[in-house]
């Protein structure tokens, strides 16, 4: 059940690309072979993706698998990679917050807008992007402290 829990963000992003994929196909099957486009399935498919592209972004940091190019890393000096390893973080971080106060702002903008074949607000859509940003940062925070943990027992034993 714990482990489910830690993977909600990852089972969301698995459920929302199969739905996002149902949607799609869909609209094509409807606008190409049935010549009967389903007006909101666009929308729809728009505003999903906006959500699978942001969470998955923060699924990376989680996973610390997209920001570095493993394959250059791997070639640098140890001290230049030991570098990068401290600016990485925060990187991420000042990205992170980026996204949460344009985010913010953003919703501010949209929150009046509603799609126009869904009867809800485009701020919806950009939700996303602070949502994405408070879990980078969380997942951030999670990785420094597994770290330093990791580097406290190893000095105390």
């Amino acid at each position: 059940m714990m482990k489910s829990l830690k993977n909600i963000v990852e089972h969301l992003c698995f459920l929302l690309v199969i739905v996002l994929s149902i949607v799609v196909f869909f609209q094509v099957f409807n606008r190409f072979i049935l010549k009967a486009p389903w007006a909101w399935s666009e929308e729809l498919a728009m505003l999903l993706f906006q959500w699978v592209v942001f969470l998955g972004a923060a699924v990376g940091v989680k996973r610390m698998g997209h920001f570095g190019i493993d394959l250059v890393v791997e070639k640098l000096p140890g001290k230049t990679r030991r570098c990068l390893a401290l600016i990485v973080p925060f990187a991420i971080g000042s990205i992170a917050l980026t996204l949460i106060i344009e985010g913010f702002k953003l919703l501010k903008l949209t929150q009046y807008q509603v799609y126009t074949t869904m009867p809800f607000s485009h701020a919806w859509a950009t939700a996303a992007m602070p949502v994405s940003g408070f879990l980078m940062i969380l997942y951030l925070i999670q990785r420094e402290v597994k770290i330093w943990k990791k580097k406290e027992g190893g000095q105390s034993a």
